[in-house]
């Protein structure tokens, strides 16, 4: 009896793991892993590739890196950060978590963090 609930509960928790993993994959991440490195998944590489704006993406910067490689520090809802377009897509330098654009404060202290690292990454 015991050992029936102990493989009802191990198969109910693979069901959540192996759900939790599809959903990673396939449910609207902004980014994807390629070669172990993270890249912007493609709606987000799209934007970065346009520079575009939008209500949900702010780009703070746009630069090269030492490489000449164009870079883009942007902020948004669901991820913030620096991409820098190298090795087949938009490589995420800096991976940050979204804020809220209508949140003065929040935009305020990413964005001076992200433009400390933007600066670092140019330098380099």
């Amino acid at each position: 009896m015991k050992s029936r609930r102990i493989v009802r509960w191990v198969v109910s928790a693979l069901g959540v793991v192996v759900a939790v993993l599809l959903i990673r994959q396939f449910g609207g991440s902004e980014t994807v892993e390629h070669d172990g490195l993270t890249f912007a998944a493609p709606e987000l590489a799209e934007a970065l590739e346009l520079g575009a704006e939008s209500n949900d993406l702010r780009v703070l910067a746009k630069f090269a890196n030492t490489d000449g490689a164009p870079c883009r520090a942007f902020l948004a809802a669901d991820i913030s950060g620096i991409a820098c377009k190298e090795r087949g897509g938009w490589h995420m330098r800096v991976i940050r978590g979204g804020v809220s654009l209508d949140d003065p404060a929040g935009v305020a202290a990413t964005e001076a963090a992200l433009r400390r690292r933007a600066a670092e990454i140019a330098a380099q």
